[in-house]
């Protein structure tokens, strides 16, 4: 009887089981839970049972039988997986939140990401956003002031021209001083690969539009596990990836103008100012400007003439526009980014323009469960025409619209363009621009394929191989002035390439409170590089090509160059209950570039950081302090930024008693190795009132040693110097980043945030040296300055009594004999601080972002005013309005000196430091209006989005330098350079 009633018991538990787990019908939707967009692709599938499955439709809609008690498990690459209980609901949606959303405490470092709070080191971030509606060609350009310590000047405004990027000063004055760029994981060439162009830019390949984020990796913490080319800071560029969902297009157009940038409204003379200056010049001079046999010949009869404003004729507006389609779609088993871009910048002098075509394909797919592959293709086109700029050139037309006489006609008697320009070498910057070729054209392939294989969870092997190539054609073609009959031609065609790959396996797991992370990675690196360039003096005008040059005047040269890179690398990171985080790595690089005594070298770092706020001792003060974070890091970085071969002895060709030989030209050295950059860095980041208030405090010290410098050997070694690693620099530096949400409402969004960093450099030791002099003689490194000092004779300014010009003397007498003028340390183009600041204001749809860039405490040299407050010395040429402010009469100071023709007394030399300014200046950089259509009217025309917008750059710079612009380059000084521009476009976005 008792085993009867235990069997009925039994089978009324398994009626009752089965009657609460049998199937049922459950359906639903998948939506985006930010958009609401249903998401097609998507997988449904019971908690278990991996059979029992079904994917959404185009509607996002799904139906599937699983028990009643049953858990919905769903996933969609791009969205967090989300689970849901059943408990007898025949109706379930879900609204999954991107990875995107999940990932904004995630900040993308080397070989990985990271979790802000588990951060050693020290790393700045800006997002691709943030880039997207700038009227920019290339990415470098949009990161100026936009975090701190990291300093990025302007050498030229040309269009398609690279920017100086300097992070936590200089450290290097014969190895490169560049920062690291890292494209997708893999190191890219950058920098200037064009044969005849003044500027180029590398990184221009990428579109700007293409980027999801940026990383700055600033600390040897962040930095050191690049090694040997990581002493200069890191750029980590992460492409986007693409979102799950249906083919969703984006649409983009952009078009607008640029002018020269003069805020400060210089300008030269026009004709009756000028004249009056020559006149008094002369005059000074004891001659009689009315007297044709004097020499100095202005009579007022010269204003009868026509006048040409000569810098209006050689400027305009600079035509800018873009285009741009991308697509993104993916699955739970890939997902995919194109794009396909044309930009089109015209300069404002003729004859300068940059355009380019670029194509993206970025895709990922899962081959199984645990192997996945993917790839990153961009492929570029640039076309670069130039003139001859960058220097004090005739045919330059921004220094010859300076030059220029205003009553020198444009035209001749025939409607030509006029070259019987004396003041300007008979030469017309407009009839070059219309005859003269000078243009680059560049191919380039950027190509990455990666591997990834999860055998069992947390553990990642992986594989990136990367191929990069540019080929390069160039042409400068001289036309010869009326009357010629044959031109001067050279062509090139450059090669360069870089075969990458890097290997690595990562490990990560948790056990409790602790976790733990450990990488180890292996990589190799070729690149070579060719050159070939002809020069013809003498081809056909009809027929300007090399065929119909005469050949036995024709010159051929050709350059190679190859260097490779072997390395060893680990990381290992442990967190204590998300307190406590302690980080080291450690890499072994071998380059070809250095001795066979020293080819390998080691670097590392060590870092730890303290999340006070998950103390619990601070929970009292949760309520306001969201977070408190102290971070310290030590460690060893390198430099190999040096040219190929310098390693090695070489040889030169020479001639003696008529005979062709070969002779030594520079002593090997086999113990030449990297210079070492030793870097310890603290800080502090905090947050307050749910981060609404957020920032950090950073204090460094940056100490380069083994510089690379040329030592004195002896004579009788058959040589004067050699290429050793002496010397050493030291760079200190705070930083201080603030960021705020002032209003946060339902409609509204105010932020405001801003950044300062003040560094200062000093050279410690030169070897047997007490200084170096740089590229110009105006500017040395010296023992206890800055890297950068400017060297130049003591201007006092003008005697009041006469309107001489005074010097200084060795014994702080004064005189006014510029040859017994003293020497003096006189400042250095190095900012002491830099940064920016910037405010967002949005109300419902409608956005205004203004952000500002700033400089303080650096020197500029305008060498131009040589030559435009020449003191009389240049008469025969145009002067700046600055050459009106003379000594006029006794008493007089403040002044520059009274001006006389054929003036020789070197006061206008430029080895003094009368033309030394202050390069400070704030520039409202970027101001972007933008107006994005609310979601209701978007679903009656059916679109996703759609945005119109315009943005301007660069648009008032507040600055005291008496010239176009105040930049001038990491050295401050340059000559005829192509000046800043303003820009301003209209853009419109359109999603479907």
């Amino acid at each position: 009887m008792k085993k009867i009633r235990l069997f009925l018991t039994g089978l009324l538990l398994t009626v009752t089981f089965a009657a609460f787990a049998q199937d049922i019908k459950v359906t639903g939707t998948v939506t985006d839970a930010s958009t609401g967009e249903p998401v097609s692709g998507a997988t449904i599938l019971l908690k278990g049972d991996n059979t029992r499955y079904t994917m959404t439709d185009d509607l996002g809609a799904y139906s599937i039988n699983v028990p009643s008690n049953g858990v919905l498990v769903v996933s969609f690459l791009g969205y967090a997986t989300q689970e849901m209980p059943v408990n007898g609901r025949k109706t379930i949606d879900f609204a999954l939140q991107t990875d995107s959303e999940l990932l904004e405490d995630v900040v993308v470092v080397a070989y990985g990401t990271a979790r802000k709070e588990a951060n050693t080191g020290s790393v700045a971030t800006v997002s691709g956003d943030v880039i997207a509606e700038s009227p920019v060609s290339s990415v470098d350009k949009m990161l100026a002031g936009k975090m701190a310590g990291v300093q990025v000047t302007a050498s030229s405004g040309q269009p398609g021209a690279s920017s100086e990027i300097r992070i936590r000063g200089i450290s290097s004055i014969n190895a490169g001083n560049e920062p690291l760029w890292v494209v997708d994981g893999i190191p890219v060439m950058t920098g200037n690969y064009s044969y005849f162009t003044n500027t180029g830019n590398a990184i221009a390949a990428v579109n700007p539009n293409d980027i999801e984020s940026i990383t700055i990796l600033k600390d040897a913490a962040a930095a050191s596990i690049y090694g040997s080319r990581a002493a200069n800071g890191v750029i980590l560029v992460t492409t986007k990836s693409g979102q799950a969902g249906k083919t969703r297009f984006t649409a983009r157009a952009k078009f607008g103008g640029s002018m020269l940038a003069n805020d400060n409204g210089f300008r030269v003379l026009n004709a009756n100012e000028l004249l009056e200056l020559k006149r008094v010049s002369a005059i000074n001079a004891g001659y009689n400007p009315d007297d044709p046999s004097s020499g100095y010949y202005y009579p007022e009869s010269i204003l009868e003439r026509e006048m040409t404003d000569w810098l209006g004729a050689f400027t305009k507006v600079g035509i800018l526009q873009e285009y741009e389609i991308n697509a993104q779609a993916g699955t739970d088993k890939g997902r995919f980014y194109s794009s396909l871009s044309y930009q089109k910048n015209d300069g404002i002098v003729n004859a300068v323009d940059f355009s380019k075509f670029q194509a993206r394909v970025n895709s990922d797919y899962k081959l199984t469960k645990t192997l996945s592959i993917g790839t990153r293709v961009n492929l570029a086109y640039t076309m670069q025409n130039d003139i001859p700029m960058q220097s004090l050139y005739y045919s330059n037309p921004l220094w010859g619209g300076l030059n220029i006489l205003p009553w020198t006609p444009l035209y001749d008697e025939n409607g030509e363009y006029n070259v019987n320009i004396a003041e300007n070498s008979n030469t017309n910057p407009l009839y070059t621009a219309k005859y003269d070729d000078q243009w680059e054209k560049q191919y380039r392939v950027q190509g990455t394929v990666y591997l990834q294989w999860e055998p069992i969870r947390g553990l990642v092997i992986k594989t990136n191989n990367s191929y990069e190539g540019t080929f390069g054609e160039g042409r400068r073609y001289w036309y010869p002035m009326p009357g010629g009959s044959t031109g001067t031609l050279q062509t090139s065609n450059t090669y360069y390439q870089q075969m990458t790959t890097s290997n690595t396996i990562n490990y990560s797991n948790t056990w409790g409170d602790h976790s733990f992370n450990v990488l180890a990675g292996q990589e190799a690196m070729y690149s070579d590089g060719k050159s070939y360039y002809m020069y013809a003096p003498s081809v056909s005008i009809d027929i300007p090509y090399p065929t119909t040059s005469i050949a036995d005047k024709d010159e051929i040269g050709y350059g190679y160059s190859a260097e490779t890179l072997l390395s060893f690398f680990g990381r290992a990171e442990y967190d204590y209950d998300s307190r406590y985080f302690i980080n080291a790595s450690v890499r072994a690089d071998g380059s070809s570039l250095f001795g066979a005594n020293n080819r390998w070298g080691v670097f590392w770092s060590a870092s730890a950081s303290w999340n006070i706020h998950h103390e619990e001792w601070m929970q009292g003060a949760s309520n306001w302090l969201s977070m408190l974070k102290l971070r310290a890091s030590y460690g060893v970085n390198g430099n190999n930024s040096i040219a190929a071969y310098r390693a090695y002895g070489v040889y030169a060709s020479t001639a003696y008693n008529g005979i062709s030989g070969m002779l030594p030209s520079r002593p090997d050295n086999q113990n030449l190795s990297w210079e070492k950059n030793k870097t310890w860095n603290v800080g502090v980041d905090f947050g307050f009132f749910d981060n609404r208030l957020s920032g950090s405090v950073e204090v460094y010290d940056r100490l380069t040693t083994d510089m690379l410098l040329s030592k004195r050997v002896p004579a009788t070694s058959g040589f004067t110097s050699n290429f050793m690693n002496i010397g050493s620099l030291r760079n200190r530096g705070v930083e201080v980043l603030l960021e705020a949400e002032l209003i946060r409402t339902q409609d509204w969004l105010w932020t405001l945030g801003g950044n300062l960093a003040w560094n200062e450099s000093k050279v410690l030791d030169l070897g047997d040296n007490e200084f170096l002099s740089s590229s110009d003689s105006r500017l040395r490194h010296i023992v206890g300055k800055n890297f950068y000092t400017f060297y130049l004779k003591d201007y006092y300014g003008v005697n009041p009594s006469t309107g001489e010009a005074l010097f200084v003397a060795e014994d702080g007498s004064l005189t006014n004999d510029y040859t017994k003028a003293r020497y003096i340390e006189a400042g250095t183009p190095e900012p002491l601080l830099t940064g920016g600041f910037n405010t967002s204001v949005s109300w419902k749809g409608l956005s205004l972002n203004v952000f500002f860039e700033y400089k303080w405490g650096n020197k500029v040299f305008i060498l131009e005013h040589r030559y435009l407050t020449s003191d009389g010395s240049s008469m025969g040429t145009n002067q700046s309005i600055y050459a009106l402010d003379y000594w006029k009469k006794p008493g007089d100071t403040g002044v520059i000196p009274r001006p006389y023709a054929g003036n020789s007394s070197n006061s206008y030399s430029f080895g003094t430091d009368r033309y030394l300014e202050d390069g400070s200046y704030l520039r409202l950089k970027d101001i972007t209006l933008s107006y994005q259509l609310p979601g209701k009217l978007l679903e009656k025309i059916r679109l996703q989005g759609l945005k119109f917008y315009v943005s301007g750059m660069n648009l008032y710079t507040f600055h005291d330098v008496s010239f176009f612009d105040p930049e001038r380059g990491v050295m401050g000084m340059g000559a005829g350079i192509y000046p800043m521009t303003k820009t301003i476009v209209g853009g419109i976005e359109l999603t479907f």
